[in-house]
């Protein structure tokens, strides 16, 4: 088994000889590793490759219980506030014994001014979210001046229904579309509205998924109608 002194010195190696197919097999080592501090560390370090820094977040979470208790002392101790956007993202994927601890972050992050923090707060509430979040939804798709948050909250609905197609939630869904598809003006807020509608109204809406990954505005603004058309006749229906 391989010491701290090891990795230390293997991804010094990496490093200084340009060894980057190696990368990729250090994350998988150190994610396995108990050495989750060092881990975070370089995480963190600015001075790192940036896709080996976003591989090694995306991984930090197979540290499991032991990872997310790390995480959230750094957040109860309000330690690292730079980076409390990326340790809440990698706590909604881990999902385990934390997760109410994790909820309450994600809802209180949904109220700072920092707008990363508030897209991560969204977007883990999709995945670990519960019905009692949903007004949370509606207020930042609604009334949040950030696009990528607006974004996040309509997206979030459709996360929801994945883990649960309840009826009740796609009304929700349904009417805070219903009541922002008039008023949005950024076509990537569109763009996910309209995919959410496609995806749990079971419906191609006359415009192709690709077409909304493009934000091809000419083919969004002439959906918009129709898909308004759809919410009304679907809240009418339940």
């Amino acid at each position: 088994m391989k010491q701290l002194s090891d990795y230390k010195s293997w991804l010094k190696n990496i490093i200084e000889n340009n060894q980057e197919d190696e990368y990729l097999e250090f994350v998988w080592e150190i994610m396995e590793s108990p050495f989750m501090e060092y881990h975070y560390e370089l995480m963190r370090d600015p001075e790192m490759d940036d896709d080996f820094r976003r591989n090694l977040r995306f991984r930090f979470d197979e540290h499991g219980e032991e990872g997310a208790a790390f995480l959230l002392a750094k957040l109860e101790k309000n330690e690292d506030p730079e980076f409390h956007a990326a340790i809440l993202f990698i706590l909604g994927k881990t999902k385990g014994k934390q997760k109410e601890k994790t909820l309450e972050y994600a809802r209180k992050f949904v109220k700072k001014q920092d707008p990363l923090l508030r897209e991560n707060a969204f977007i883990v509430l999709g995945w670990i979210g519960q019905m009692k979040d949903l007004s949370i939804l509606k207020k930042g798709l609604s009334e949040d001046e950030h696009p990528k948050c607006r974004a996040w909250s309509a997206s979030s609905y459709m996360q929801m229904w994945f883990r649960n197609e309840n009826s009740h939630l796609r009304v929700k869904a349904f009417e805070a579309y219903k009541t922002a598809l008039p008023n949005e003006k950024d076509y990537f807020v569109l763009s996910v509205i309209l995919s959410s509608i496609r995806v749990m109204g079971k419906t191609k809406l006359g415009i192709s998924q690709t077409a909304l990954d493009a934000m091809d505005r000419e083919k969004i603004d002439t959906i918009i109608p129709k898909a308004l058309k759809f919410l009304e006749k679907a809240l009418n229906n339940n």
